[in-house]
């Protein structure tokens, strides 16, 4: 079987490419595949690249939860060891010039020193890294339940109490290095309010939420703008309720009730756990 490096290298054979780097499982970079990287020039991830005042040379790393208690009980692998091994290896590659770090808030489980952790970690890694001219973007998104996983009755963060928790996370990130070196050396960046509402409806909705899109569509509403006032109205006129989608789902039947196999004792054992330690003092 092909290395990844070795299509990279193929694919730079007597032209100019630009590739764009996806978020890379932590235990998948090797010192081979960040050589074969630099090989092709800039390199960028394509939530970057067109926004970046600086040269490229971005990897892009999810650590996703920063506890080791929420990464165990979501299933999660990416331990912090691993993390850290492979911000080791940008180090020693020397073709890393930013990592990009990429978090969920609003889980279930979560607590405010699970948010503040995030910060740390940003500083964490740009002194691992050991570049004193590199940069650490922090990307964070909504917790979405996924249908057809085990978190998917859990409840929502509705989108006004995520961008307070990135402006918590920015605010304690910027007091650990100092408002210089963050203007320098960080960003922080969140999902838009818009699109949280959007994505709330649609993850777990059923069918009325297409009609709900088609008079939206109909009416000229722009999504990357709406509001929740917006949404709601439009909810409203098909007998729906924005909040209603953001609930913990404890009822039996779901809106994909007839594609649906997950156990609900399992489901309920994760939610007892992460009650139980959103809790704790």
């Amino acid at each position: 079987m092909r290395r990844p490096e070795d299509h990279l290298r193929d694919s730079s054979q007597g032209e100019k490419v630009t590739a764009i780097i996806g978020s890379v499982r932590a235990d998948e970079i090797t010192a081979d595949y960040l050589t074969a990287l630099s090989e092709l020039g800039d390199f960028g991830h394509l939530f970057t690249e067109l926004a970046l005042d600086r040269p490229r040379g971005i990897v892009t790393i999810a650590p996703e939860f920063t506890a080791p208690g929420l990464v165990a009980l979501y299933g999660k692998t990416l331990k912090r060891e691993r993390v850290d091994k492979a911000i080791d290896l940008c180090r020693t590659s020397g073709h890393v010039s930013a990592v990009m770090l990429y978090f969920i808030v609003g889980a279930p489980g979560e607590t405010a020193a699970d948010r503040h952790a995030i910060a740390d970690c940003a500083r964490n890694v740009r002194t691992r890294l050991g570049d004193h001219d590199g940069a650490v973007i922090v990307k964070i998104t909504q917790f979405q339940p996924t249908p057809g996983t085990l978190d998917q009755r859990l409840a929502m963060a509705d989108a006004d109490t995520v961008q307070e928790y990135v402006r918590q996370i920015t605010a304690t990130l910027r007091d650990l290095v100092g408002p210089a070196v963050f203007a320098r050396h960080y960003r922080v960046e969140g999902p838009s309010a818009a699109r949280m509402h959007l994505e709330a409806v649609c993850l777990r909705g059923d069918r009325r939420v297409g009609h709900v899109l088609e008079d939206l569509y109909d009416t000229g509403t722009d999504p990357a703008t709406i509001t929740r006032g917006r949404l709601t109205t439009a909810l409203a006129a098909h007998g729906l309720d924005y909040d209603h989608h953001l609930r913990h789902m404890d009822e039996p039947v779901l809106p994909w009730h007839t594609v649906d196999s997950v156990d609900h004792d399992a489901e309920q054992q994760l939610a007892d756990a992460l009650a139980k330690r959103e809790a704790r003092p």
